[in-house]
This record gives C-alpha cells, structure tokens and sequence, in this order.
C-alpha cells in the first residue's frame, strides 16, 4: 500500500512597512482579527493569541452573521520575533479537519518587508488549493491592514 503524499505550498507578498509592522499582524489579536476575514461577507467571531514560543492563536471564524463556522487553532512551534513563526495548524469545520505547518519568513528588502510562506503537509489537492485560496486571501487582508496604517510599532 502506498501512502499518498503529503502537499504543500509558497506564496509570496512585499508590503512598504518594516518587519515590526508585519510582524505584530502575526502576534496581535487586534490586527490577526482584522486580516484573517478581509471579505466583509465573513467575520471573526472569537480571536485569542499568546504571542510566545509554544503559544499561538485561536479563530473562530465565517460567514456572516454567526461567524462561526470554522475553528482555527495554531501553536507557534518557532517564535523569533520580526525574523520568522513557525505554526502546526489545525483548521475544523463545514466537513474538514485538516493539520498544516506553516513557516512565515519575513526578509527586509527596499521599502519595506517581503513575506515568504510556505504550507506544507496538507492532505490532498483539494486541501492543498481550499488553503493557498484562504491564504492569499489572508495575504491581501495584512496588505489592507497595513495600507490603513495599523500595526504600526508602538
């Protein structure tokens, strides 16, 4: 019998703001909040983060107006601050379960921080192509985010 291979991803964005900026999108319930649903037919209904190694987040997240048909919890295997997270996720809901490792790089470049995340140990195509889809979409939340001035360094 052969076991069917694990699938992953890389996705990419530079945004005009410092790392630190970047960052605390990844490590504050205010900003995680707002760029997690940036479609405004979705909402976050509970978010929780403990911004440390072993911490990590908690979402409850969906359509409107419960916004709670999906559960996401994440554990921060790797926390170097402004450099890179490492999370184990799990995503719940609507007839999924699906576990994924998630490593955010972020790199300072000219005029601001590129992103670099890579999604690996996803279950299936479909898993794989539901979850590049929710994280590009993610990945345009923290552009919004950051274009309207939050998570700028306190």
């Amino acid at each position: 019998m052969t076991a069917t291979p694990l699938l992953s991803f890389d996705l990419d964005r530079t945004y005009p703001a410092p790392r630190e900026n970047v960052w605390a999108a990844f490590t504050r319930a205010d900003l995680l909040q707002r760029w997690a649903c940036p479609d405004p037919e979705w909402r976050v209904a509970t978010c929780e983060v403990d911004a440390r190694a072993g911490g990590g987040y908690r979402l409850l997240f969906g359509p409107r107006p419960a916004g709670d048909a999906y559960r996401e919890t994440a554990t921060f295997a790797v926390f170097e601050p402004v450099e890179r997270l490492v999370l184990d996720v799990l995503t719940e809901g609507e007839d999924m379960a699906e576990r994924s490792r998630c490593t955010v790089l972020l790199l300072p470049v000219e005029g601001g921080t590129r992103l670099e995340l890579t999604v690996e140990g996803l279950s299936d195509a479909e898993a794989a192509e539901h979850l590049r889809v929710g994280w590009t979409w993610c990945l345009e939340g923290i552009a919004e985010q950051l274009a309207s001035g939050a998570g700028e360094s306190r």
